[in-house]
């Protein structure tokens, strides 16, 4: 039984490994590009999260409003 792999012609192999080689050669310049903008997020991140760790606590202040006294009470009935 043959191998379908293997070629007749000798050329066949060296042919095909230079086309993958092109391939990856095209290829190289945009995964280095996503490669350093990745990073550059990473970096960015990591920044980040060290300023938030150096940063004071806030303290929430929240203003609530009091009801509306019922007809007939005065506001100072009304319990804080």
């Amino acid at each position: 039984m043959s191998n379908p792999i293997s070629p007749r012609h000798p050329t066949f192999r060296r042919d095909r490994m230079r086309r993958f080689d092109r391939a990856a050669a095209d290829l190289n310049v945009p995964l280095l590009v996503f490669a350093i903008g990745l990073a550059a997020l990473d970096v960015t991140f990591l920044f980040s999260q060290q300023l938030i760790d150096r940063l004071p606590q806030v303290t929430r202040v929240v203003d609530v409003e009091r009801p509306a006294a019922p007809p007939g009470q005065s506001d100072s009935a009304i319990p804080r």
